[in-house]
C-alpha cells in the first residue's frame, strides 16, 4: 500500500464517522457531537490537503 492509499482509507473512516454522528444528532448532546464533529472534519481536511501534497509530490518523481 502506498501512503496515498492509507491516506485515503483514513478519509474514508473519518468520514463514516462524521456520517454516524450526524445520524446520531439529538437535542440532549448536539453540543458534545458538534464539537466532536467539528474535530473530526478538521482531521479529515488534513488528511485530504496530505493526500493532495503527497500525490503531487509522486507526480513529480514520476
Amino acid at each position: 500500500m502506498t501512503e496515498s492509499d492509507l491516506i485515503r482509507e483514513e478519509i474514508a473512516e473519518l468520514e463514516a464517522q462524521i456520517f454516524r454522528i450526524k445520524g446520531s444528532m439529538n437535542r440532549a448532546d448536539n453540543g458534545v457531537k458538534l464539537k466532536k464533529l467539528a474535530v473530526i472534519t478538521r482531521l479529515r481536511d488534513r488528511c485530504n490537503r496530505s493526500l493532495a501534497a503527497a500525490e503531487r509530490a509522486r507526480g513529480g518523481q514520476a
